[in-house]
């Protein structure tokens, strides 16, 4: 009797996948390096106060950010370790650092020292945000035992809201962007950044007019098909940043720049992760 997959013979079944695959790349051909989103309608020209943190020159606990956005709109990426803004955010970040009308600026919560190489994460950061055009007085790097890269601590929730209040309430931000509730790998530091905005969004303490966003977590079939999920992604979303082929290199070049981080399995990762093509967004509310 011939294989069966829900109710269908295996000749119908490759014959549906391979009608879906040829819908999914030729969509993508007219869809890649579009995006699909809500306009920001609060803009602001506020001066910049110093934000805190530790600066890429490591000059301790003060920031550096001194400039104004001059009536930009303020994106926020907020990471827990560093390689997460190229992995997870990187056509996000493209997107708006290609915008004239947005000034980016990108918080990493921790060293990712786990296995010892936070001072070379550190550096590699740094070269990362300059592929991705992050300028980088904008990138603040908080380092504090309170929030350590370990996969199995979850991070306190008020003191790491605490943290981002003040970042985003001096950088007077219109937009943050993180992660969901489910960290999309599943990691408790993602999650952990994740309740810490979630929970300022519910106490109202974000810069007024602040909307937080979270990078939708799908399941694993979606997550390793690559540009195959565009055409699920537009239908299910309504807030998605794609690029091309040529800008998926860029983002494949940042993470190029994590030499101790870029393994074999990573590697594949920067192949079939539809994060590297696809980001869609949900907005966190109260």
């Amino acid at each position: 009797m011939p294989a069966m997959y829900f109710g269908l013979t295996c000749e119908p079944m490759l014959a549906l996948l391979g009608i879906a695959a040829g819908f999914g790349f030729t969509l993508s051909y007219f869809t890649l390096g579009n995006s699909k989103r809500a306009s920001i309608k609060r803009q602001k020209g506020a001066k910049l106060k110093d934000s805190g943190g530790v600066c890429r020159n490591g000059c301790g606990n003060s920031g550096e950010i001194g400039c104004s956005s001059g009536g930009k709109q303020r994106i926020l990426i907020i990471i827990a370790h560093p390689d997460d803004e190229c992995m997870f955010f990187g056509p996000t970040i493209l997107h708006f650092t290609r915008d004239s009308n947005s000034e980016v600026y990108l918080l990493c919560l921790s060293k990712g020292n786990y296995r010892g190489e936070g001072a070379v994460r550190t550096k590699e950061l740094w070269e990362s945000c300059k592929v991705l055009g992050v300028a980088q007085q904008n990138v603040i790097l908080y380092n504090s035992d309170a929030l350590p890269d370990n996969p199995h601590v979850m991070w306190p929730t008020t003191r790491t809201a605490n943290i981002i209040s003040h970042h985003a309430n001096s950088l007077d931000i219109d937009m943050i962007i993180t992660f969901d509730r489910r960290g999309v790998s599943g990691h408790i530091n993602h999650c952990s950044v994740y309740s810490a905005v979630k929970y300022l969004v519910e106490m109202g303490t974000l810069p007024p007019g602040c909307i937080a966003y979270s990078l939708d977590s799908v399941s694993v079939l979606r997550k390793y098909s690559s540009v195959m999920d565009l055409s699920l992604s537009f239908i299910l979303s309504s807030c998605v940043f794609t690029v091309d082929f040529q800008n998926c290199l860029i983002l494949k070049a940042a993470m190029r720049c994590y030499q101790s981080q870029y393994v074999w399995y990573r590697k594949l990762y920067m192949i079939f992760s539809r994060y590297i093509f696809i980001n869609t967004l949900s907005e966190i509310k109260a």
